[in-house]
C-alpha cells in the first residue's frame, strides 16, 4: 500500500503524524510548518482517506493502517520515529506500538484513548458506514460531528474562509466515501488496550484539549496515571481538534516532550 504523505524538515529526530477520522494529513498543517524546523515531520493520509487509495475491502482494520505506517518508514529508509496520533490516529498508534515496537521511540496520544468501542458505539459506526456508502458522500458527517469536535468559539467563527471549521468541513466533505466507510468499520472492531497500559516502556505524552467532550480531562488524567512513563498536557481553549484549534500550545507541548527524549537515530 503506497500512501500519500507530506515530508518536511531536513534534520533532527523523525516525527510521524497520524490524523483523525474522517480527515486527512492537512489537519496537521500547523504542526508540519512549525515542528519541521527542529524535526523531520512525516504526515501521511491513511489508506482510503485523503489522497491515499483505498484497499477495496469492506473493512480496513487498525492493524492494516499500522502496518502501512511501518511500510512507509521502510520506503523512506527510516528505522525509528516518534509517533503522534489524534483520535483514530491514536487507535492506529496503539497497534503500531504493539506490532512494530522496534520502530517507536516515543508515543504521543492526542485527544484519543486506549479503549475499544462499546457495542452501541460500534453499531453506530456500522450504521454511519452504511449511510456513507448509500449516499456516496461523507458530507453529512461534517454537521453531525462538529459540536463534539470543536469549541463554541471555533464554531462561532465558522464562516470565515480560512477558519478551523472551514478547513474541517473541507477535509470531511472531500474525503473518499468508500475509504471512510471501510475505516469506520475497522474502528468498530478495534482492540481494547487498557489491560496493556502498564506494559508501556517508551516515553509517552497524553495530550488533549481541556474542553474535549470525547476525551475529557478526567479520562485523560486516569489514562496517564495508568501508564508508567507518561506525561499529561492539557491544552486550554481547545476541544477534540486541539492541534487545529490551538496549534501554538500543542506545538509547544510536543516540542518540549520530544526534546526531552534522547534520539537513537
Amino acid at each position: 500500500m503506497k500512501l500519500n504523505y507530506e515530508k518536511s524538515g531536513s534534520q533532527g529526530p523523525v516525527l510521524l503524524l497520524g490524523h483523525g477520522f474522517p480527515f486527512d494529513h492537512t489537519m496537521w498543517n500547523a504542526q508540519i510548518a512549525d515542528l519541521s524546523k527542529d524535526f523531520i515531520v512525516i504526515a501521511p493520509d491513511f489508506r482510503g482517506m485523503g489522497k491515499s487509495s483505498p484497499s477495496g475491502s469492506a473493512i480496513t482494520s487498525m492493524e492494516e493502517l499500522a502496518d502501512d505506517l511501518a511500510e512507509l518508514l521502510d520506503d523512506l529508509q527510516i528505522k525509528k520515529c516518534s509517533y503522534c496520533g489524534l483520535s483514530m490516529g491514536g487507535y492506529v498508534g496503539w497497534e503500531f506500538w504493539l506490532r512494530h515496537p522496534q520502530r517507536l521511540e516515543s508515543f504521543i496520544l492526542c485527544d484519543s484513548n486506549a479503549k475499544c468501542d462499546t457495542p452501541d458505539a460500534a453499531q453506530n459506526r456500522l450504521k454511519t458506514a452504511d449511510r456513507i456508502e448509500a449516499e456516496n458522500s461523507c458530507a453529512f458527517m461534517a454537521e453531525i460531528m462538529k459540536k463534539n469536535l470543536m469549541t463554541n468559539q471555533t464554531l462561532a467563527s465558522a464562516e470565515s474562509t480560512d477558519s478551523v471549521f472551514s478547513r474541517y468541513r473541507k477535509m470531511v466533505t472531500e474525503n473518499n466515501p468508500s475509504g471512510v466507510a471501510s475505516v469506520a468499520r475497522g474502528m468498530a472492531q478495534r482492540k481494547n488496550f487498557t489491560n496493556l497500559l502498564r506494559t508501556v516502556q517508551i516515553p509517552m505524552l497524553v495530550l488533549a484539549g481541556e474542553l474535549d467532550l470525547l476525551s475529557p480531562p478526567e479520562a485523560m488524567k486516569e489514562l496517564t496515571d495508568a501508564i508508567p512513563n507518561a506525561q499529561l498536557a492539557l491544552i486550554p481553549n481547545a476541544a477534540h481538534l486541539a492541534p487545529m484549534e490551538q496549534p501554538e500550545s500543542v506545538n509547544q507541548a510536543i516540542r518540549q516532550f520530544l526534546n526531552s527524549i534522547p534520539s537513537e537515530q
